[in-house]
């Protein structure tokens, strides 16, 4: 987020009923985690915090990358870099990388400017590429921030194909905006059912109302 407030963690921390853990060298990028988590911090720069996260919930560590993305493209490429070096020893492990990467992906991404941005699209898909990146998809609002008329989806949430396989399914929403220019963005996440056996037997009392409820019986 980038509160337009003055920023308060113990506030956001009653709000989402979560720890704070801390945040990044620069403050902006800050981490919750539930009580009995641990969060181990891996790499801490301007751009991007990651480290991996260990809960009673989950069999293994994830790996997860909060993102500050500068505003220029040339600075990007700084992220890209740092990205590349996440990325190697991660290979085939879940993880999950988001937030504000101030850039877009495609045209549709942005509305209320004919700013040609080619060059940065072609940048961030080639980075995507690379680190063989998966986009879950989204519903919610079709752009995560604006100013003056205009709309952009700046922050995003992408997935490793590790992850894609620890997980039954990612759903990512984009949140309207409260307190900041940016909205949040909300990822919740189905574990595998890993239930040996066949599926639980379940009878409805309203079955044996059915006219032909007997004979179902009978035959079976």
């Amino acid at each position: 987020m980038e509160p337009l407030t003055t920023p308060d963690p113990d506030q956001f921390s009653k709000a989402l009923g979560l720890s704070y853990i801390g945040s990044n060298m620069t403050g902006k990028i800050w981490l919750f985690a539930e009580e009995g988590s641990t969060f181990d911090i891996d790499c801490d720069s301007e751009l991007i915090l990651h480290g991996r996260l260990k809960s009673h919930r989950i069999a293994r560590p994830l790996a997860i990358s909060a993102v500050y993305a500068n505003c220029t493209r040339s600075e990007r490429h700084l992220l890209w870099d740092k990205m590349r070096e996440i990325a190697g020893p991660l290979e085939g492990s879940p993880w999950i990388i988001g937030g504000d990467f101030n850039t877009i992906l495609s045209h549709r991404d942005r509305v209320g400017s004919d700013t040609n941005r080619q060059a940065e699209m072609v940048d961030f898909a080639e980075a995507i590429e690379d680190f063989r990146l998966l986009d879950p998809g989204f519903d919610g609002a079709e752009f995560t921030w604006a100013k003056n008329g205009l709309f952009e989806r700046l922050d995003r949430v992408l997935v490793s194909e590790g992850w894609a396989r620890a997980f039954e399914a990612t759903r990512v929403t984009n949140l309207p905006r409260v307190a900041s220019d940016h909205g949040p963005v909300l990822v919740r996440c189905k574990t595998l059912n890993t239930t040996i056996g066949g599926k639980a037997f379940r009878f409805q009392n309203m079955w044996i109302r059915h006219g032909g409820f007997m004979a179902v019986v009978q035959n079976a």
